[in-house]
């Protein structure tokens, strides 16, 4: 017999290896998380919302809109530590949101989207509140991102460092803008995972109902070395590990918001664009310059023109950003008003003017005139609110029991009070709001 040569050959290796202890990043909780609660949340302090007729209020109408900071929960302020984490988790720790995804009215039906509806009325983002016909879209202001019922991250760029550790406070976390709008259907009774709250708010009467339900209408959490957020792009339906971790701060409408069904008036056109003739920073310091803007507005023949309680009143909010620059600049007034508006990018841009800033007046009875911060507690001329019709000129009906009105108002380019104008672009923005006080 004649043994082959074998054609597979086997051989032996022998690996080795240290196996060397790997460091463990470790954050931990400071705070004591009680504002994940339903009664401890930071409030969105909308004040009072107005449902008024169909034709002055179409579906998609805005019915408000306010910034808050997490920081506003009861227990915190801007420099809470909320969590400390090692350095070495500085590039893995994350903002995880999403609206109160079990509740009927705290964040489960999209109904401006259609959830839980026969009526989609294209307003995605939208989730229905205690509120009947309103629905509210929140948005992280870092990410941009909208709210949805499923988990989302976002990166935390801003921490304090102490010596070997980093602090997260609540200053760090994104402030979060939360929008009101006119929905066409209320959100049905069942199907949600919960309906704590039960049935909605009252539908009409000559009363202010306030926002009883403490269902929150959205969470922020926290998620990175070793605390655990529920999974991103789960639903918050089910997904709420977090809520018995006291892992988190809630946001909800709870006693900061009321509605009403008094008549009043609504903006229905503005000139788009007000335009200042071109002027050098010196001339600017020596002078202004000025430029009349038209506000078209339409009242229920029973809306009341004034700044006291059931008034419609009407102000020019300042865009956010300006808002934050004013603040910086010590333009607000006592009540929370803005006495100037900024340019977008002021103070960051390079090409933006610094020095200047743009003044209202009412152009018919030459009456200065504040614009409205975003603190949303001032009342009359020092919070930027005037009577509705102050000024204005009749121009028609368009249909029985209402009336057309136009409004002009001198927006005047000037310098700040105490600086001096350098060379640049002015780009502003505003936005007309009229309101039941």
């Amino acid at each position: 017999m004649t043994l082959s040569r074998p054609l597979l050959s086997l051989l032996l290796l022998t690996l080795s290896a240290a196996v060397v202890p790997v460091a463990q990043a470790t954050c931990t909780r400071i705070y004591s998380g009680v504002q994940v609660l339903d009664g401890n949340s930071a409030q969105l302090p909308f004040g009072r919302v107005n449902l008024t007729s169909t034709y002055l209020q179409p579906v998609g109408t805005p019915l408000g809109s306010v910034v808050v900071s997490p920081a506003s929960a009861p227990g915190l302020n801007s420099e809470t530590v909320l969590w400390e984490c090692d350095l070495s988790d500085a590039n893995d720790i994350y903002e995880v949101f999403a609206t109160n995804g079990d509740d009927r009215v705290g964040g489960y039906w999209e109904i401006g989207n259609g959830a839980g509806t026969t009526v989609n009325d294209g307003l995605p983002g939208y989730y229905a509140t205690w509120f009947p016909y309103v629905g509210v879209k929140l948005t992280h202001l870092n990410s941009g991102r909208v709210f949805t019922r499923y988990w989302q991250q976002s990166k935390i760029t801003q921490y304090d460092t102490v010596g070997n550790k980093i602090q997260i406070k609540a200053k760090h976390l994104s402030m979060i803008q939360a929008d009101l709008a006119r929905v066409s259907s209320r959100p049905p009774n069942s199907g949600s995972g919960s309906n704590y709250c039960w049935d909605n708010a009252a539908t009409s009467g000559s009363g202010v109902y306030t926002y009883n339900c403490t269902q929150p209408n959205g969470y922020v959490v926290f998620r990175g070395g070793g605390i655990y957020s529920d999974p991103i792009g789960s639903d918050a339906n089910t997904a709420i590990a977090f809520w018995g971790q006291y892992n988190g701060i809630a946001l909800g409408m709870r006693s900061a918001s009321s509605i009403s069904y008094t008549a009043t008036c609504v903006a229905r056109n503005v000139t788009p664009v007000v335009s200042f003739m071109p002027i050098t920073a010196s001339e600017l310091n020596q002078g202004i310059t000025r430029s009349n803007f038209t506000i078209n507005l339409e009242c229920s023949n029973d809306a009341r023109s004034g700044t006291a309680t059931n008034q419609t009143a009407l102000g020019i909010q300042v865009a956010y950003n300006a808002y934050a620059q004013a603040q910086s600049l010590g333009l607000l007034t006592s009540g929370g008003g803005v006495s100037y508006l900024v340019s977008n990018g002021y103070g960051t841009d390079p090409s933006v003017a610094t020095g200047v800033g743009i003044s209202l007046n009412n152009a018919s009875n030459g009456t200065a005139m504040n614009f409205l911060g975003w603190s949303n507690t001032g009342t009359g001329a020092t919070g930027g609110w005037y009577p509705v019709l102050a000024g204005a000129s009749t121009t028609g009906s368009n249909l029985s029991g209402y009336t057309s009105y136009s409004q002009t108002i001198t927006a005047t380019l000037g310098t700040l009070p105490g600086k001096r104008a350098t060379p640049g672009k002015v780009d502003a923005t505003a936005y007309v709001l009229v309101k039941v006080q």
